[in-house]
């Protein structure tokens, strides 16, 4: 199971399927946020994810270099979630937030 350090201390894990996603969470830790992806609202994960100052949310699919542009909340989850999608190969139907 592949997962996205979104800040220092939270990782974001994707699940294809509700199953899988309920039979995962008694392994993870301390989960903050397990939604179904349609249902995950900008300002709910805003809080976890790693702002660059100056620039806005990380681009997770990029290193950080100077030729920063400005990442809004919302695309920077996306880039998160695009990285899982290049690490595990299946789309993410459901989303997991652990702090820890």
């Amino acid at each position: 199971m592949n997962a996205v350090t979104l800040r220092h201390n939270y990782r974001l894990y994707a699940f294809a399927g509700y199953q899988s996603m309920r039979d995962a969470i008694p392994y993870l830790q301390r989960v903050v946020l397990a939604k179904a992806l349609a249902d995950v609202a900008e300002k709910e994960v805003r809080p976890y994810l790693q702002q660059v100052p100056g620039f806005g949310y990380k681009n997770y699919l990029d290193p950080l270099s100077a030729h920063q542009q400005y990442f809004g909340a919302g695309r920077s989850f996306i880039s998160a979630l695009q990285l899982l999608y290049k690490q595990n190969g299946y789309s993410a139907r459901y989303v997991v937030i652990t702090r820890g």
